[in-house]
């Protein structure tokens, strides 16, 4: 729900660094590179599917006969995996760069919760297990959160329209320019300063499917108590400012154009928790 730049590497840059990585298995060596316009023929596919919302009718391999199958030429699972796992991840690679470079691509905040979490490492968004051909595909690639780790989610992916969470990088555009979360403030005296309750309201011209999908990422990320937490972290400051304004003998609307809607303004992104919590104090 936060919109990653493109990857500044391609799938042939990444294919050919792991290559170069490779010195002690020629054969592995000699299966990426003649499989390596295959792969990056699946990376188009891949895209084209992202921005259709349609990533969920690419088949995961079939692992019913075979716990290794052979996905792509000669390449088995476990090859393209150890690809990810040996001669990307590991430090004394090549594509080690590259990796490091994606993850500092979200600068500190974790797309999937709206930045709260910091990102500690790449989750496969269709999981290598289930997708190992897209095991190095930089827009498959997502720097994430611990909370928001999705490959310690049970390698989970979606197998209908109306199940697939936002992909950061290349997902439709209403999902990162309309705004589809909203927060009430419910003031409580026992429980003063009171909470925030955030909730998704999709805009009505959406397609059900769309509406499904930012419900879903909501749910699965846990946001409504998440985004709460952060309210109420500045909560306080919030509500003595405007005491203060009202002793100054400031009146709704100057303290609304004054403090609220400049926070409003303020927020980094259009589904950010401060947009909502700044929106529900106008109510007030």
């Amino acid at each position: 729900m936060m919109r990653l730049s493109e990857p500044q590497f391609s799938c042939e840059q990444i294919l050919d660094e792991c290559v170069a990585g490779i010195t002690g298995n020629a054969s592995l060596r000699k299966k990426l590179t003649s499989s390596k316009p295959d792969l990056m023929a699946a990376g188009d596919e891949y895209l084209v599917a992202v921005g259709t919302g349609e990533l969920y009718t690419i088949p995961p391999i079939d692992t019913n006969m075979d716990d290794d199958p052979v996905v792509i030429n000669a390449l088995k699972k476990s090859e393209l995996v150890k690809v990810y796992d040996q001669y990307f991840v590991s430090k004394n690679k090549p594509a080690r760069k590259m990796y490091d470079a994606l993850l500092n691509s979200a600068k500190e905040n974790c797309p999937f919760c709206g930045g709260i979490g910091t990102p500690r490492n790449l989750d496969h968004f269709l999981p290598k297990a289930h997708f190992p051909q897209f095991s190095v595909l930089s827009r498959n690639l997502v720097p994430s959160c611990r909370d928001c780790n999705m490959d310690g989610k049970g390698h989970d992916f979606a197998t209908k329209a109306e199940d697939q969470i936002i992909q950061p990088y290349a997902d439709k555009d209403r999902f990162f320019m309309d705004q589809w979360i909203f927060a009430t403030y419910h003031a409580d005296d026992e429980r003063e300063p009171g909470v925030f309750e955030y909730y998704t309201s999709p805009p009505e011209n959406w397609s059900e499917v769309d509406k499904l999908r930012v419900r879903k990422h909501f749910e699965d990320f846990d946001l409504a108590k998440r985004y709460s937490t952060k309210a109420a972290e500045q909560l306080g400051t919030v509500l003595s400012q405007i005491k203060k304004m009202e002793l100054a003998n400031l009146n709704k609307d100057m303290i609304r154009d004054v403090l609220l809607q400049p926070g409003v303004d303020a927020a980094p992104f259009v589904n950010h928790w401060q947009k909502g919590m700044y929106q529900a104090l106008m109510h007030i």
